[in-house]
């Protein structure tokens, strides 16, 4: 009988952030695709389990009582590599004695070290931080010590290389992109016909990141809101740790439609997948990378700002892009031209 093995991922899935939720899914889905029958340990500063929760989270407190049985660990993906304490807002280790917030992804990566566990780095980010002189020779030792060493962008390869002259870390195509394995378009699931029902989405829909900076496509709905009359909009929240919400947005929305609750994580990308396209804020407030990828892989539309750093990360994403456009001027685009008078 072949063996069942014991995967720990370590990162931020105990947030109410989409992509983060997505990254265990994913693992656990390519993982049973290669390897056959495996457990895997998430791991992330406070524990969750279902039904408030998508899956169950181990709490790292409980780490240095799991450790023994693991036969691998996985550090992300994500945005995780960072050493910033504003990760999101009143997020903090359940105790001191966890640093923060080095304590899910760095400290995790040497207890791996310390028992002989292959340690992988599963495409996380790093850039726009500096790593403190205290930091280095740790993040130095991890890298050297790893067989597997992805991440998701060229500017996260560039930070971490210049650490040592041996590692090779290269760059991987984020994660989420594995995502058309899970999701089947043209066989839209039964939760997802329910809560397009209980939502009141009857028509063709735009999604519209709830979230504070599109002032200019709230305002082109307002005043042309008759062209679009065959389309409905859904103010769904990517984040909602990073402050997203409905209320943001503000009133007098035609069509708008909210949901009864806030999806798991492949309900959310479902719905993003059958969107006829999906906007997002200005080039301050554009923080999420996640939902364009579902669109890019299901050949959707994504409005999203110029001249931003997720726009630029996108552009090297790009290379790995099948179909699918990004467009980064906002709304204007012939779909909604078309449709206003001029």
């Amino acid at each position: 009988m072949s063996r069942e093995w014991q995967i720990g991922i370590f990162g931020t899935f105990d947030v109410a952030n989409y992509g983060d939720l997505l990254f265990p899914i994913l693992a656990e889905a390519e993982l049973t695709r290669r390897l056959g029958a495996i457990t895997l340990h998430r791991f992330s500063y406070h524990g969750k389990t279902p039904p408030e929760w998508p899956y169950e989270v181990t709490s790292l407190s409980r780490l240095p009582d799991v450790v023994g049985q693991l036969d691998g660990v996985l550090i992300g993906g994500g945005f995780i590599v960072r050493f910033d304490k504003l990760v999101a807002s009143g997020y903090y280790p359940p105790n001191a004695a966890i640093h923060h917030p080095t304590g899910y992804w760095l400290t995790p990566a040497l207890i791996a070290l310390q028992h002989g566990i292959p340690l992988i780095w599963n495409a996380p980010g790093m850039h726009c931080n500096d790593i403190p002189s205290w930091a280095a020779p740790l993040v130095q030792l991890t890298l050297e010590h790893s067989p597997h060493i992805r991440v998701r962008d060229a500017l996260s390869q560039s930070a971490l290389a210049q650490l040592s002259p041996t590692a090779q870390v290269e760059v991987l195509p984020d994660t989420a992109f594995g995502l058309p394995r899970l999701l089947d378009p043209q066989s839209p699931s039964a939760p997802f016909l329910e809560l397009c029902s209980s939502a009141g989405l009857t028509q063709p829909y735009l999604v519209v990141h709830a979230m504070w900076g599109l002032d200019s496509f709230l305002q082109l709905w307002r005043t042309h809101a008759g062209q679009f009359e065959d389309v409905q909009l859904l103010l769904l929240p990517i984040g909602p740790v990073l402050g997203d919400h409905e209320s943001v947005l503000g009133d007098g929305l035609a069509r708008a439609r909210c949901l009864p609750f806030w999806p798991e994580p492949l309900l959310l990308a479902e719905l993003l997948a059958h969107a006829e396209g999906v906007t997002s804020g200005t080039a301050t407030t554009w923080r999420s990378v996640h939902w364009p990828l579902v669109c890019r892989s299901s050949a959707r539309r994504t409005w999203a700002p110029a001249n931003t750093l997720c726009c630029r990360a996108m552009g090297e994403y790009s290379n790995y892009a099948g179909t699918s456009r990004l467009i980064r001027s906002g709304f204007a685009h012939s779909w909604a031209s078309s449709r206003c008078p001029r």
